[in-house]
């Protein structure tokens, strides 16, 4: 069964709920002011500069016995998300939480490209197949992140290929800008394959949707788009709240505009610097990507 979770936020957007879904409500802050506590607590702003988003989630048929099931067979418990969550809100200085007992959730952020979380069994690929279009996965994980959570990565590859979906990897560690930073161009530059393939939709996914995958599509975004990373992010976040790191894209964005192999520290760049580029910059810099294209075979 598919739900689609309904968040609101600011200004409007159009949206729909299939007859055959359900709709989970709940509120979740945009403006300057920190909520005082994640997605799910009970506070609550007003409707005044609200809007509606949607985020569509994969979950059992038997809402109860089966999140209760999949998260005993996963061995996935409560303190293992609170340990989780913990250490993405001291990493990354955001509110949002991962819960991974809710199933796989998902925001189509363009008409071909898709960000969200992991994969958590071999029926969420035959969803992203039958219901989304997808036939292509960007995987950000570490080996490290699906053995965490109990992911069986050998099968979902194997179902991909059965499906038709061409599975990739570019991983980077959890919560570490310097290490995004350095992916960020491999990992766009195989998003831009895949879209410029035309097969279908691009799924791109970390382990919650809420860090590496949004970074990932905004610097496509914003490198591919005619975007400056302003408008990219809050595009991206609009649709789908969250906290990616935009100093290591600024990071990834100087590393290919200047090719400075030292990798200047992100302490001496400007907070504002490479938050635009000038149009033969944006040029070079899609060069420069394409040119570190290495599309393997599912992995």
């Amino acid at each position: 069964m598919e739900a689609r979770v309904w968040r609101w936020s600011s200004s409007p957007l159009q949206t729909s709920l299939d007859k055959h879904t359900n709709a989970l409500s709940f509120w979740s802050s945009t403006n300057n002011n920190r909520a005082p506590s994640p997605w799910n607590s009970m506070w609550m702003p007003t409707k005044k500069n609200l809007k509606l988003i949607q985020i569509s989630c994969k979950l059992p048929e038997d809402e109860t016995e089966g999140i209760t099931s999949r998260a005993v067979a996963l061995g996935t418990s409560r303190s293992r998300m609170e340990e989780y969550n913990l250490a993405m809100k001291r990493m990354m200085r955001n509110p949002y939480e991962y819960h991974h007992d809710l199933g796989m959730n998902y925001t189509q952020i363009t008409e071909t490209l898709i960000v969200g979380s992991q994969p958590q069994k071999v029926e969420d690929i035959e969803h992203l197949k039958e219901e989304e279009n997808v036939a292509y996965i960007l995987n950000l994980q570490q080996d490290k992140d699906v053995e965490y959570w109990g992911i069986d990565l050998s099968s979902i590859v194997k179902t991909c290929k059965e499906l038709g979906i061409h599975h990739m990897r570019r991983p980077a560690r959890d919560f570490d800008p310097e290490s995004l930073r350095n992916i960020l161009p491999e990992a766009v530059s195989l998003l831009d394959w895949a879209i410029e393939e035309g097969n279908g939709k691009v799924y791109v996914h970390c382990t919650a949707g809420l860090g590496r995958a949004p970074a990932t599509a905004i610097a496509y975004m914003f490198w591919f788009l005619d975007m400056n990373l302003n408008t990219a992010y809050e595009t991206l976040i609009s649709k789908r709240p969250c906290g990616p790191n935009k100093t290591a894209i600024r990071g990834a964005t100087y590393d290919l505009a200047k090719n400075d192999p030292s990798k200047e520290p992100f302490e001496s760049l400007p907070d504002y610097a490479f938050e635009d580029v000038a149009n033969w910059e944006r040029k070079l810099i899609q060069d420069r990507v394409r040119s570190l294209r290495k599309i393997e075979k599912d992995c």
